[in-house]
């Protein structure tokens, strides 16, 4: 996987800004978090290290796929108010609108070009179309996309986000794959109830 050569530096300058502003995250008392029932004194630099994202991420065509470091996957984060997503966009991919109840999301740009946007809580839409190098910031909670639509060539992204475990929910699968009686789906919605079952229907 070839990032470009400044691509380091950013990931350094990502993770102290976000490491500034500790999110959600409780702030650690001592120098870093020990999972239970590990002796802190055998741990090494391996316990720092994710290689996860060796070997980029695999897609399909039109869809998307993506690697994380959450401190699920890398417990060396807890604590930290820091986590990672390498994601790849194919021609066509799409991100439906989803949001991160934990955490801020900062988007790094690495290859292709991407449409985004997020929406506020006056229902205003903030949309960008970006390019390689570009930096793109979705407050905590507010709801957003992403898309690679401008193009022929596969996308790719980096996420930083300033929760260890920021969480994700999509809209489309809470909103109709979570069982929400359907009439208050089409009251909400002003649609029949055969258009709810049309939306539910890949949910279910």
């Amino acid at each position: 996987m070839a990032f470009p050569g400044h691509t380091t530096l950013l990931f350094c300058v990502l993770l102290l800004t976000i490491s500034g502003a500790r999110g959600s995250d409780p702030e650690l008392t001592k120098d870093f978090s020990v999972p239970p029932g590990v002796d802190a004194s055998k741990l090494d630099g391996n316990f720092f290290t994710y290689t996860g994202f060796r070997g980029g991420v695999s897609t399909t065509p039109g869809e998307t796929g993506s690697k994380k470091a959450t401190v699920t996957e890398f417990p060396a984060l807890d604590g930290l108010g820091i986590s990672f997503f390498l994601m790849y966009f194919a021609p066509g991919g799409v991100l439906p609108p989803h949001l991160h109840p934990r955490g801020s999301k900062l988007i790094y740009m690495i290859q292709g070009t991407l449409t985004v946007g997020f929406m506020d809580s006056n229902h205003k839409l903030y949309n960008s179309t970006l390019e390689e190098g570009d930096l793109y910031v979705v407050p905590k909670a507010l709801v957003h996309y992403m898309a690679n639509l401008e193009g022929d060539k596969e996308t790719k992204v980096i996420f930083a986000f300033s929760s260890s475990n920021p969480g994700s929910i999509r809209l489309p699968e809470n909103l109709f794959g979570s069982n929400i009686p359907a009439k208050v789906l089409e009251k909400s919605f002003g649609v029949s109830g055969k258009v709810i079952e049309q939306l539910e229907a890949p949910y279910h």
